[in-house]
């Protein structure tokens, strides 16, 4: 398993020294998408610069560039996302993440059976941009109050399901989990799609571990982990949250603090690493 962080480009030395493993970086920000590539030559990291690599992205979509309804524009994300591929490969980032969910909210006016096609024809014009540079994009699930499409780990399972292509997975994310009441036998479903994982506390969205001892507030990292354990998940984790306190007092404590709540998980059966 390696921990990451959610953040900045200038954040990779703080992260390196808190022991950390890999940084997780927004898209609009790094890729820049809807830049062209003389733009975004000028502002790209250099990798072999940063205290710890780049691994993973998130943020895939501004919100006016829509994927569902009558304002969609394939053309447009079809640019868009062979041009963030590309980049991805070249930054050494392996896990795009979509989230977005201005982007992909569905319009009133449009039914759920259209939603799921429009996000079905986005996520195969997506999955192949990814796997022409050896990038894996991973489905989001949002909590309802973030967007009104894929809140769930079943809708993300159904989407990843349909659409059956080798540069498409599913994200679980402890947030989104506990804020759903999501279940261990809806996590154990999506068997190997399980490919990249965020973690914050569902109560505030602070940091794992934030609220100590607190029965009523504080997750249960052991056994969330022990659920990944037994579906063979072995990859990267990132820390997507809110801190309660500042990173450079207490990102130590929680990357031990997680680290230990894997180990007490136990090891899971044909671990799969990345």
């Amino acid at each position: 398993m390696r921990l990451g962080y959610c953040g900045e480009i200038h954040d990779a030395a703080m992260v390196a020294e808190a022991g950390y493993d890999f940084l997780e970086v927004n898209i609009q920000k790094v890729l820049a998408g809807e830049s062209d590539d003389a733009a975004w030559a000028g502002t790209a990291p250099d990798p072999a610069k940063l205290a710890v690599p780049i691994e993973a992205a998130n943020c895939l979509l501004p919100r006016h560039l829509k994927v569902i309804g009558p304002d969609r524009d394939l053309a447009a994300l079809g640019r868009y996302m062979s041009r963030v591929a590309q980049r991805a490969a070249k930054l050494g980032i392996r896990r795009l993440v979509f989230g977005s969910g201005g982007a992909r909210r569905r319009p009133e006016t449009v039914s759920e059976a259209q939603a799921d096609e429009d996000l079905r024809q986005f996520a195969r014009l997506a999955a192949d941009a990814c796997g022409e540079h050896d990038v894996l994009l991973v489905i989001e699930h949002l909590n309802r109050g973030e967007t009104n499409t894929l809140n769930t780990l079943h809708e993300a399972r159904l989407l990843a399901e349909h659409v059956e292509h080798p540069a498409l997975a599913v994200l679980v994310d402890s947030y989104h989990f506990g804020v759903e009441n999501e279940t261990e036998a809806e996590l154990l479903a999506l068997g190997e799609r399980v490919r990249h994982v965020h973690v914050a506390e569902p109560v505030g969205r602070i940091e794992p571990g934030g609220h100590g001892a607190d029965a009523v507030k504080a997750f249960d990292f052991i056994e969330f982990f022990s659920t990944l354990r037994k579906l063979g998940y072995d990859e990267r984790i990132s820390i997507e949250a809110s801190w309660s306190r500042p990173f450079s007092r207490i990102g130590a404590d929680v990357r031990r603090f997680l680290q230990q709540a894997w180990n007490e998980a136990g090891a899971g059966a044909d671990v799969r690493t990345e």
